[in-house]
């Protein structure tokens, strides 16, 4: 489960930016309820299920895979990327606007269908960004690829 990726403290706000909301929006909706979290949605062009969650805080509508995700500079605990790296026209500057959404301390957690992008790859972007301690988890979510950096304070532009 994605969750166990996550630390969550009371009234934890992450951002969820997906081309396809699906139950993964309810499994993070259980998780931070107890915690009075909320879930800013960045909703790509894509298939999307309708949700109602109490969670659920702020939805953008991104026109395109030009645009970035939506979002306040150090708003998110973590931002969890669903299916939008690979189509993305501009990987590096959607990760480096990403980047700036993050508080101090805090991780980018991409999830990938198996084989929509060289991990390696996506490893490299996320370094080019500036996020450290890069690492893929295999086996957590059948069929997805699942990569976590984080921003540290005081490393590159974590300031």
């Amino acid at each position: 489960m994605i969750t166990s990726l996550l630390h969550p403290t009371p009234h934890t706000k992450i951002m969820l930016a997906t081309s396809h909301l699906d139950t993964l929006g309810e499994e993070l909706d259980r998780f931070l309820s107890p915690y009075e979290g909320r879930i800013d949605l960045s909703l790509f062009p894509g298939e999307h299920q309708s949700f109602s969650l109490a969670t659920f805080h702020k939805t953008f509508s991104i026109k395109d895979y030009r645009s970035p995700a939506g979002g306040v500079p150090r708003d998110y605990a973590a931002v969890i990327v669903q299916d939008v790296l690979h189509n993305h026209e501009t990987p590096q500057k959607f990760l480096q606007l990403a980047y700036r959404t993050l508080l101090n301390a805090s991780e980018i957690i991409i999830v990938q269908k198996n084989g929509s992008m060289e991990i390696a790859e996506v490893e490299a972007l996320l370094d080019e960004a500036e996020f450290r301690a890069i690492n893929a988890i295999g086996g957590l979510i059948d069929g997805h690829e699942v990569i976590v950096g984080k921003k540290m304070h005081m490393w590159g532009k974590g300031l």
